[in-house]
């Protein structure tokens, strides 16, 4: 069920239930710092963070900046506690914010024993799967670290960090099966540029959150190879369609509006934005570029590339890869070296 917006009258009693409870953002990348920066606008409160490299640590903690990442953006380090320690972190936070990259969370969690996660409430600001199996964020930390269902909450956008670093407005969903702890991760995002919206359609929104990244790459394919804003136009259409065929075939859930921003706006600002990593990443393979390549000169993951093949996988095991052309070429093209211009030439004259 999408639960929608909510009055701001109800901003003050949940920020006082909050406030003993000690949040730590795990990831120290664009969104981690923009999420970093809403929760201490929001929030007195001193938030712990996790920095994979010290030297990132280190620079944040004296001077408030992220050396690597929104470097231009000012934050209060008196209330920070900046560590490349995962286990010093986790064990200091009754909250985890993860903000790691799929390609990358099981490398950074698997650091920790089994137990370290019971008895947390997750907040997962992650897109995607686990980039060697299907599985979810939410299935992930529930199955291997034994978190229960309800102390596990999702974040979704349309939400590109660099505008939340400018303070352009925003729309973000928190989504549980907890339909309390959902809304109080929503207060805890909101403010004067921050919209925030509640959801329990947990499992739709991710595999949403898998998907739009990989039309994205699509978008960014068409653009590389010359074509404009009338073809993208409508790739826009069709992957909105196949997203929700998709999801309604694995995973139906009677209230699901494909509209809604967390799906429909999240895919269009993906599919469109300068921003977007996955479009850059489309444009540079329809441009001759490797993957691999792309990633080694950006020094960054465009987490559609491994979302592409899971969504291949969960297609074929739901015998429904033909509900899905626009995802099925995107995934020939970057795993089975099909040549772009070819891929997208048949899918103008024969899908879209």
């Amino acid at each position: 069920m999408h639960i929608g917006k909510w009055p701001r009258s109800t901003v003050a009693t949940m920020c006082e239930l909050m406030i003993h409870s000690m949040i730590a953002v795990i990831g120290s990348g664009s969104w981690a710092t923009a999420i970093v920066k809403i929760l201490q606008e929001n929030s007195p409160q001193k938030v712990n963070w996790w920095a994979r490299s010290k030297e990132v640590a280190d620079g944040i903690t004296s001077t408030g900046r992220n050396p690597r990442h929104l470097s231009e953006l000012q934050l209060d380090p008196n209330r920070l506690w900046v560590s490349d320690n995962l286990k010093d972190v986790v064990e200091a936070s009754d909250e985890l914010l993860l903000a790691v990259p799929s390609a990358y969370i099981d490398r950074v969690l698997s650091q920790l024993p089994p137990e370290a996660l019971q008895g947390h409430r997750i907040i997962s600001a992650i897109k995607g799967t686990l980039p060697d199996c299907c599985m979810s964020i939410s299935q992930y930390v529930e199955q291997t670290f034994k978190v229960e269902p309800n102390d596990i909450c999702v974040i979704s956008g349309p939400s590109h960090a660099e505008e939340v670093a400018h303070c352009m407005p925003t729309y973000l969903t928190a989504a549980s099966r907890n339909e309390a702890f959902a809304r109080e991760v929503a207060d805890r995002l909101r403010s004067h540029y921050i919209i925030t919206s509640v959801s329990t359609d947990i499992d739709g929104v991710e595999r949403c959150g898998l998907a739009k990244n990989i039309y994205a790459i699509a978008a960014g394919i068409g653009s590389g190879l010359g074509y404009g804003d009338n073809l993208n136009a409508v790739l826009t259409a069709g992957a909105i369609r196949e997203i929700d065929s998709l999801i309604e075939k694995g995973i139906p859930y009677p209230e699901r509006n494909i509209l809604d921003n967390c799906y429909l706006g999240d895919l269009i600002v993906t599919c469109w934005s300068r921003h977007s990593r996955n479009r850059a990443l489309g444009e540079a393979v329809a441009h001759g570029e490797k993957p691999e390549e792309v990633f080694a000169r950006t020094g960054s993951i465009a987490e559609g590339y491994y979302s592409v093949r899971n969504m291949h996988r969960i297609a074929k095991s739901l015998n429904c890869t033909d509900r899905i052309p626009i995802a099925e070429t995107v995934y020939r093209i970057l795993y089975k070296d099909a040549d772009p211009r070819q891929e997208m030439q048949h899918l103008i004259e024969t899908v879209l």
